[in-house]
């Protein structure tokens, strides 16, 4: 791979690799076999953002503005998009349409810096849980602080549990999320799903994030290993345009860290079952993120090794558009 390929993109220059999906995956994999399932009983609606746009968006667009473990350095040192893409990882965190991000930790607002977000456009803020790669009271201040004060305050939302941690201010509105109950957020339903995962010493839940447009839908899928089963009971009646998969451990060998992320061979059998129970669309984009620093080769052996096979690694800069139709 050359270097200019291995160069970010601007915001809005798409990855040519996301026009693969599911089906090329399903050519590489052998099928499970497994069937039969039962049901879960849909949430219920939870509530709304003040803020939210009512009429429905059909949409998706996912900016990842970090695709990093928690090993990696906790300051994203680049300061513009002259740089090879993943040479250093930020903390994980994805935007949708621009105004809604997934995780506020230490590395977002530089990483915005870099690729010209800006943080006075975010309304609303969505926590997965507490680890400090994932949540960072300063930045969530910056972001609160820097919006224009008529707009109302930043909305919050998490396990209750989780919120306790979230900086008291009058800038911000916490909103408890409810496991499996849904809630509205610029049009779209986001349902706040079981993760497994654990904060020692916490009695939070920790969550993913199940994203629906009017066309489209997404499962953000970190920090987490395999799925608990009320979460696959949720998502097995809902195919998925997009699954962003933790993806820590890499191919894994005797890692403990399996407990709480995947590793690749761990994501490959998931998404057989996906698959094979058409939870994962024919072009559904299979998106890696969660990367840790050791446990994987440099990102353009990633690249040349899992896009052929129908795996995406994530990227900081790297916009994913679900079009509506």
């Amino acid at each position: 791979m050359t270097k200019d390929s291995e160069t970010n993109p601007s915001r809005r220059d798409f990855l040519t690799m996301t026009s693969m999906g599911a089906a090329s995956l399903a050519t590489s994999l052998a099928a499970t076999g497994l069937t039969g399932s039962a049901h879960a009983k849909e949430g219920e609606p939870q509530g709304e953002s003040k803020e939210a746009d009512s009429s429905p968006t059909k949409q998706l667009e996912l900016l990842f503005l970090g695709t990093g473990a928690a090993n990696w350095p906790r300051k994203y040192p680049f300061k513009d998009k002259s740089h090879p893409r993943a040479k250093v990882r930020a903390m994980s965190s994805m935007l949708v349409n621009g105004h809604i991000l997934i995780d506020c930790g230490p590395t977002v607002l530089d990483v915005m810096n870099c690729y010209d977000v800006d943080p006075a456009g975010i309304t609303d803020i969505l926590l997965t849980h507490t680890h400090s790669d994932h949540l960072h009271p300063g930045n969530i201040m910056s972001i609160a602080n820097g919006r224009d004060a008529s707009l109302g305050p930043l909305k919050f939302w998490g396990d209750p549990e989780a919120l306790k941690k979230v900086p008291d201010s009058d800038r911000i509105e916490k909103i408890p999320v409810e496991h499996g109950k849904s809630f509205q957020v610029h049009g779209l339903t986001m349902t706040g799903l079981a993760a497994n995962h654990d904060v020692h010493g916490s009695k939070e839940q920790c969550l993913l994030y199940l994203i629906e447009s009017a066309t489209k839908r997404a499962f953000y899928a970190t920090d987490t290993g395999w799925l608990p089963t009320t979460t696959w009971l949720h998502i097995e009646r809902k195919p998925l345009d997009a699954i962003i998969w933790d993806a820590t451990c890499g191919e894994g060998k005797g890692d403990p860290r399996i407990f709480s992320h995947n590793d690749l061979t761990m994501i490959r059998h998931m998404n057989q079952t996906l698959m094979q129970r058409k939870v994962l669309k024919p072009d559904a984009k299979i998106i890696l993120t969660h990367i840790a620093d050791r446990l994987h080769p440099p990102h353009h052996v990633l690249e040349k090794k899992l896009i052929p096979e129908g795996l995406i690694p994530a990227y900081e800069g790297m916009s994913v558009v679900l079009e509506a139709g």
